[in-house]
């Protein structure tokens, strides 16, 4: 009896854990489909009802206890015409309240001068937006193009990054460097 607990608890826990491994989907930075459901409306950009009357809630980016999280706003902005939307009009005002949060995000920042150059191999979004000319869109390529092709050797390789030319990169060069996270 005891035995044939442990092996029904065993294929419960397994199949728990396979769940989160390979069945739920991120749908935003780092989130998993699971903590999506348990945040409120409150904590995305817009939400829009489908022909079926489902809720689409677009652009997570407060977490569950109502805080901005500027991280995924950024990534949010970043990522914003990978959305797709059923109304023109919903898009035009998540954009522009996604904007606001991030305006606010910009100016606290641009008060704080940047003391040291940021590491391009282990900055966060929030990092790479204080710097010059360097919006979500690009910061979010940044850490993509981060991922795909690892650590960068010199900050010279910054500049394969699509919308880094080289004029932008010498408002960034003396504000960033390259080591080892």
């Amino acid at each position: 009896m005891i035995i044939h607990q442990n092996k029904v608890y065993a294929v419960l826990l397994f199949a728990v854990l396979f769940f989160f491994v390979f069945v739920a989907d991120g749908y935003c930075k780092d989130s998993k489909e699971i903590d999506l459901r348990f945040l409120s409306d409150d904590a995305f950009a817009a939400i829009e009802t489908n022909k079926k009357g489902e809720k689409i809630r677009h652009l997570p980016h407060h977490n569950s206890g109502g805080i901005l999280d500027e991280e995924q706003m950024i990534y949010m902005l970043g990522t914003f015409d990978n959305e797709t939307w059923i109304d023109a009009r919903n898009k035009e005002a998540a954009k522009k309240h996604l904007e606001k949060h991030y305006d606010k995000f910009k100016s606290e920042t641009l008060k704080k001068e940047l003391k040291d150059p940021i590491n391009i191999n282990d900055a966060k979004l929030t990092d790479f937006v204080r710097l010059p000319n360097i919006g979500p869109v690009v910061a979010v390529k940044i850490v993509e193009y981060r991922k795909a092709h690892k650590l960068f050797k010199n900050i010279d390789e910054i500049k394969k990054v699509e919308g880094i030319g080289q004029g932008t990169f010498n408002g960034i060069r003396h504000y960033i460097w390259a080591g080892n996270p």
